[in-house]
């Protein structure tokens, strides 16, 4: 049987992206059909001597398993019909065809398609936060591998020991790097106890998830005075985002989500009662003298709806995606400002919003009360499961006594 075939890159045929498909040319004689992979590269990362795509392509071992497995098919099914006569190319080519439209059904999904459908799902369902993580997470991998593609199989023990190096080479912080992998490690599982993929391509098995212990996030009460007590020019920048820290300090360590998304109607009273966004418990907390002080500086005019927010840094949204952004850049601007106020005030902490939330507690530590109620004011299920049905039996009051003695103790000059 005359039957021979070779690789070739088209280049009669180029893409509209210059790009160049990969084509097996089968002979007999003379004449000729060509089957196609369905691939096209740059005309630089083909190997014409070794038939194969150079690793200067990132999708060199994915195109690369479907060239071998297509010729190795084309060898067996030319040694089954050996005897065959005439075995066309026609037939030669349907064969190939037939089994190439088998397997395309079964051709491992790509990861930024399958997460862009997750995205989409979690976004359906009101998960806004959760799904700019994975947002975040696919992005840094899409700039790290430079396609628009990606296969499972392509991200492997190696390429994520690549990509871990390549975000610390950027500068970014260990635990930062560690929240990216930790995403596409949930990913990896999600596909394959969906079945999307198998476990063998899990690539975290060996990869170890670097972390750093995350440093003291607290402040001490001289280095709280300081901050409260340092003059700046009233109605500054500066100014309203030390209120944002001081009001979150004052309402209980509040995250800075529910503190911005806060409006007249949360106001029952003479207390915040509130929905939280990331637990969806209800909260409600006893409005202290030195709260409403800094809260008089945005009081609500008899003009604007109970549902607008009543301090000035985001508007209230329709879209939850757009909204869930609005936050994270108003949150990202307080943290710069408070790292602008820690250089005047002389204070070398990285002070972000989570310092409110921090320090107070390390301050109710300090004035004797148990991590249990500390736990229960944050709004953590802390230890104790008692401590919280005790809590919830006899109202808020040991709460309110808290938060009343944290305020006036760290609002009150030390001589």
């Amino acid at each position: 049987m005359d039957i021979t075939f070779k690789l070739i890159l088209d280049r009669i045929h180029p893409k509209k992206d210059l790009t160049l498909p990969i084509r097996l040319r089968v002979f007999r004689g003379r004449n000729y059909k060509e089957y196609s992979f369905g691939i096209s590269i740059p005309e630089k990362d083909w190997n014409e001597q070794l038939q194969q795509v150079n690793h200067s392509n990132s999708s060199h071992l994915v195109y690369n398993t479907k060239i071998s497995s297509t010729r190795a098919k084309l060898q067996r099914f030319l040694l089954l019909n050996e005897e065959e006569s005439p075995l066309t190319l026609e037939k030669i080519i349907s064969h190939l065809n037939q089994s190439g439209q088998k397997k395309a059904n079964n051709v491992l999904p790509d990861i930024f398609e399958y997460v862009k459908k997750h995205i989409e799902k979690l976004q359906k369902a009101g998960h806004i936060g959760n799904s700019i993580v994975y947002s975040c997470a696919i992005n840094k991998l899409k700039e790290f591998a430079g396609t628009v593609k990606l296969p499972f199989e392509e991200v492997n023990y190696s390429y994520i020991e690549k990509f871990n190096t390549s975000l610390l080479s950027e500068g970014m912080k260990v635990n930062g790097v560690a929240n990216y992998l930790r995403t596409i490690r949930a990913v990896f599982n999600k596909a394959i106890k969906e079945g999307i993929i198998s476990a063998d391509l899990y690539p975290f098995s060996k990869f170890q998830i670097k972390h750093e212990k995350t440093i003291n996030r607290k402040l001490t009460l001289e280095e709280l005075q300081i901050i409260i007590d340092y003059e700046l020019p009233h109605g500054s920048t500066i100014w309203h985002h030390r209120n944002l820290f001081l009001l979150s300090y004052c309402l209980m360590g509040i995250n800075f989500s529910d503190l911005l998304t806060l409006s007249a109607e949360n106001f029952i009273d003479g207390r915040i009662v509130f929905r939280r966004r990331k637990t969806h418990k209800v909260y409600s907390i006893l409005l202290h003298q030195k709260a409403l002080e800094l809260l008089n500086f945005y009081k609500v005019s008899e003009q604007r709806s109970v549902k607008d927010y009543i301090l000035p840094f985001i508007v209230n949204r329709k879209d939850p995606m757009q909204l869930k952004k609005d936050i994270l850049q108003a949150v990202k601007n307080t943290n710069d400002y408070l790292g602008k106020l820690a250089k005047l005030c002389e204070i070398e902490k990285p002070i972000t919003t989570y310092y409110a939330r921090y320090s107070r507690s390390n301050i109710a530590r300090g004035l004797g009360y148990s991590k249990d109620i500390i736990a229960e004011g944050l709004g953590h299920e802390y230890g104790n499961k008692v401590t919280g049905i005790y809590l919830d039996q006899y109202d808020t009051s040991i709460i309110d006594e808290m938060n009343a003695k944290v305020i006036q103790y760290s609002f009150t000059p030390k001589q």
